[in-house]
């Protein structure tokens, strides 16, 4: 059965090229997409983990809110097999290999998603590379496209040069404004405690880093 499978024998590179489209089944439009192929009910997903590795916080997440359709995202072929067969039995809980820098309103309706979750992603450190992070100036606008008008984005990572970037490039492009009211947001705490790459940073580091923004409508 699904659940007994070994994610070593899943195993891959941590890192891949984020323009890499090649063997992605890409829908038009969002009306091209059969969501009954990923949720029981058929419907849309209202939460998105963009990058979802193992799928520790979008299992967890999916459990914790039942009445919420949780996506994943992965693009690393090994990794989004473990996760489709892993899931397959929570009925509200899915997961799509595509590449999120290119293709989000291929899936997406606009205003469809309370929130999107970017956590602990690859950093890029090189230069030349940092055109292929997640959180960039040019995913603003798709992001504030893709969330209602209450939607929230998540963040996380235990890198603190990336923390403040992703928090200057969010921040500039004036699509969202950092959530005050966070006392009582265990979405936030899952983010930081809930992932498979969260637990090896506090093995490592000690520490993470995270935060909430409103979108701007």
């Amino acid at each position: 059965m699904a659940k007994n499978i070994s994610k070593r024998d899943y195993r891959c590179h941590a890192h891949t090229n984020p323009f890499r489209d090649s063997q992605l089944g890409i829908p038009q439009s969002p009306s091209d997409v059969d969501w009954s192929k990923h949720f029981e009910n058929g419907e849309e997903p209202t939460f998105l983990d963009i990058g979802c590795g193992y799928g520790k916080f979008l299992m967890e997440t999916a459990k914790k809110y039942p009445t919420e359709n949780i996506l994943g995202i992965e693009i690393r072929d090994k990794v989004y097999e473990y996760v489709r067969q892993k899931s397959e039995t929570i009925e509200n809980c899915g997961i799509i290999k595509s590449n999120a820098l290119l293709f989000l309103p291929n899936y997406f309706r606009p205003n469809s998603l309370k929130k999107i979750f970017v956590l602990f992603p690859d950093p890029h450190f090189k230069k030349r590379k940092q055109k292929g992070r997640i959180i960039c100036k040019q995913m603003m606008q798709v992001l504030k496209y893709l969330l209602r008008e209450d939607g929230d984005l998540y963040v996380s990572t235990d890198v603190k040069e990336l923390y403040q970037d992703m928090c200057k490039t969010i921040t500039e492009s004036k699509c969202f404004s950092e959530k005050k009211e966070i006392e009582q947001d265990e979405l936030l705490e899952m983010c930081h405690k809930n992932t498979d790459e969260a637990n090896r940073a506090g093995i490592k580091s000690g520490h993470t880093f995270g935060k909430v923004f409103r979108v701007i409508k």
